[in-house]
């Protein structure tokens, strides 16, 4: 398949799952025309991608961010291409450049966390598209399991699985799905939830499936669920104190639920090095190198931390 082909239809395949992909579009096109329109996907060799990251991503000799952005762009293309049997290999370099790792998650308190949920419902006083149960569902269930926002979003009403307490997350990112348990509390959360999409649905004659949807009964978006959180973070007066290049932001969500979940094992006595393959898992990771990302070292779980190694240090 030639490369240009490949690269419209990824983007296609992308802005379907209700992303902008501006940035994407730009690199995709831009690394096609580097390479070639004509170039089989299949021969785009290693050669190719250092010389294409190093013309774009190096400057004064350092990798910036931007190297790292082409990167994730271009494997998330490669793998998409591999799983559909497109291309046999990634033609990415396994060696990267050591990253600045100035940026650091942001992790809620468990009361910012209320205030996020409980703003949920009033964020806006005019017109709004999205109902404010569907986006509060949305903040609450991207939270207790850990979700990436676009997966919130992707769900359908046939994912949810009330009598096994488990949730289909279908051909997320990196292009595997996986099933996600919940506990009793989400259960009831779904439960309430359905009941009153039910209703919703029946009352506007709403066929769409989708899980999460708008007051037209078309899906929300993933634009339109960031946007929502956007106005709620201004209004509930949550802001990074620290000079960061980022506010607090959506996807911050699923680094707390993983910060909390490790602080919660060491709380209980948990073996957390055996754990941690599981919460990859869980989290849909390939490796724990991409679990390791969404822990932050708060107070909280470096005081768990530390009373656990006191402990092994009475015995």
């Amino acid at each position: 398949m030639k490369i240009e082909e490949a690269t419209i239809m990824y983007i296609s395949y992308r802005m379907s799952l209700g992303e902008r992909a501006r940035t994407l579009k730009f690199i995709m096109n831009n690394f096609c025309n580097y390479i070639g329109p004509d170039k089989d996907i299949s021969n785009i060799s290693e050669q190719h991608c250092l010389y294409y990251l190093n013309a774009h991503g190096i400057r004064e000799g350092v990798a910036t961010a931007y190297w790292f952005s082409i990167y994730a762009i271009l494997n998330g293309f490669f793998m998409w291409a591999i799983a559909r049997k497109y291309m046999k290999a990634n033609p990415l370099p396994n060696d990267k450049p050591a990253k600045n790792e100035g940026f650091v998650p942001y992790i809620y308190s468990n009361e910012e966390l209320k205030r996020i949920f409980e703003t949920a419902l009033t964020y806006r006083k005019r017109f709004n598209i999205e109902y404010p149960e569907v986006i509060q569902t949305m903040l609450k269930l991207t939270y207790c399991l850990g979700l990436r926002p676009s997966e919130t979003t992707h769900l359908v009403v046939d994912d949810i699985r009330l009598q096994d307490g488990i949730a289909f997350i279908r051909e997320t990112k990196f292009y595997k799905s996986r099933i996600v348990p919940f506990g009793e509390e989400v259960s009831r959360m779904l439960e309430d939830y359905l009941l009153w999409r039910s209703e919703i649905t029946l009352r506007r004659c709403v066929a769409d499936n989708h899980l999460f949807i708008d007051k037209r009964g078309n899906p929300v978006r993933l634009s339109s669920f960031q946007q929502a959180f956007s106005f709620i973070r201004e209004k509930a007066g949550i802001h990074r104190a620290d000079t960061a290049f980022s506010d607090v932001r959506l996807q911050d969500l699923r680094h707390t639920f993983a910060t909390n979940r490790v602080a919660q094992w060491y709380r209980d006595g948990k073996d957390v090095q055996t754990l941690l393959p599981v919460l990859s898992t869980y989290l849909g990771h390939s490796n724990l190198d991409s679990t390791a990302v969404y822990i932050s070292f708060t107070n909280q779980l470096l005081n768990e931390a530390g009373k656990r190694f006191q402990s092994y240090v009475m015995l």
